[in-house]
């Protein structure tokens, strides 16, 4: 409770106050003094969306408050309000844009995916099929699938017979990590597959995927993606981006998995939680980025 109050009190006088007075001394605003001090990146970033967030000025919250922002008219609206001429101060308006495109990009991503999640896996949709046909022939590609309901399926980690069961929690958002994590590292994904059937210490690598999905769209919708998003993309970020985030996951998952020496699969809520909880440290870190530059030992 002494936080919160001490916390409100420093917004509402105190930090007033040092801009203020910083304003005075300087002659540039603090949005400006931000975008001077810090490159691209989360601490550029971050700080200009606190700014923002706690401006006495109405026209400034309502930037990060809109749901479909348009990127230009708000960087007009901003620099009119603070009294910035952009002919002046061609880099400062570069870089507010580049810091909207970031803070208000990572929402609409969070709504973007959300769709896609919400959307089911449906049998009778044929693109659907198609997707799921080619997860098997990336991961399986010397094993033709004898039938669309069949034990084979469990060969890549799937539940039972028929795959689309095992979709309903994630909905496509599961189905299409699975399929661009084997697409574009496919090399990676096929050592996790390799090793996921290990006789003693294997996993079902299609069901740990889609609760990969799960944990990386909770770090996403809680934000905790968010330094690792405005370290890596220099402008709004996009589903392939998330999805390279959730490739992250899994290969590092599969190492930490091997690492903790499971007795048997009944350790996955465990080893789960524990992965979850050091991710979420790592994310803390404001330098934070999570490269995809997986290297595979033979």
């Amino acid at each position: 409770m002494l936080y919160s109050i001490c916390l409100y009190l420093y917004f509402s006088w105190v930090h007033h106050m040092l801009k203020w007075l910083l304003h005075k001394l300087t002659g540039a605003s603090e949005l400006q003094r931000i975008c001077a001090a810090k490159d691209f990146g989360a601490r550029r970033a971050h700080r200009l969306e606190n700014s923002l967030m706690h401006s006495r000025l109405g026209a400034l919250k309502r930037v990060l408050a809109e749901d479909d922002i348009n990127i230009e008219d708000s960087v007009h609206n901003i620099m009119a309000v603070k009294g910035i001429d952009p002919d002046e101060n061609p880099q400062f308006t570069k870089d507010l844009r580049c810091c909207l495109q970031q803070i208000c990009g990572y929402k609409q991503l969070i709504k973007e995916l959300e769709q896609i999640r919400k959307q089911p896996y449906e049998t009778k949709n044929n693109e659907h099929e198609e997707i799921l046909l080619k997860l098997w022939n990336l991961l399986m590609p010397d094993t033709k699938l004898e039938s669309r309901i069949t034990k084979q399926w469990g060969d890549i980690g799937f539940q039972g017979d028929d795959p689309s069961t095992d979709f309903r929690g994630m909905g496509m958002l599961g189905l299409h990590n699975l399929v661009y994590f084997a697409e574009e590292h496919s090399t990676a994904a096929r050592h996790v597959l390799s090793r996921s059937n290990h006789p003693k210490i294997g996993y079902s690598y299609a069901v740990v995927g889609i609760n990969l999905t799960s944990m990386a769209y909770t770090f996403l919708s809680n934000g905790s993606l968010k330094f690792h998003f405005y370290n890596k993309v220099k402008g709004k970020p996009s589903v392939e981006h998330f999805h390279q985030v959730y490739s992250y996951l899994f290969f590092e998952f599969d190492k930490f998995w091997v690492a903790e020496k499971p007795r048997d699969v009944m350790d996955f809520s465990r080893i789960r939680d524990k992965f979850q909880e050091q991710l979420t440290v790592k994310l803390q870190d404001m330098d934070t980025v999570l490269e995809t530059d997986f290297s595979v030992s033979k």
